[in-house]
């Protein structure tokens, strides 16, 4: 014999939900990219290790880089770049990063390290989310 039930979604919960999930994921992520970047950096002083920075859909840590980086040395700041709603991105925001970065890389090998763990990350995120 079949039981009767009902059965409610409530969609725009699960949506809001996911949605948040989905910022935490991200945030997580860049997080975890701007770590493993200061850790494979190879230079001679703090200042371009300590302006890398996340801003993700959750946190912008721009004042806390920009705070750390000019307690070693008072130079330049390049901008926030743009990052669009729901996005994120990991920021070397000493005007040199780049050249830097070309000589020996440190972002590049982070996000590809990123990309190796994503899915304990995607998980661990969905379990304390959903």
């Amino acid at each position: 014999m079949a039981s009767s039930g009902k059965v409610d979604w409530y969609a725009n919960d699960v949506l809001l939900r996911i949605e948040g999930a989905t910022d935490e994921l991200l945030s997580q992520l860049a997080f975890y990219v701007e770590g493993e970047t200061k850790v494979r950096m190879n230079v001679d002083t703090g200042f371009m290790r300590n302006a890398v920075y996340a801003i993700t859909p959750l946190a912008n840590r721009r004042a806390q880089a920009q705070g750390e980086a000019r307690a070693v040395a008072d130079r330049p700041i390049a901008p926030d770049p743009d990052v669009d709603a729901h996005s994120a991105a990991v920021h070397g925001a000493a005007e040199y990063t780049i050249y830097q970065e070309m000589l020996n890389p440190a972002l590049y090998p982070a996000l590809e390290k990123a990309q190796q763990v994503a899915s304990g990350i995607i998980q661990e995120v969905g379990r304390a989310k959903l």
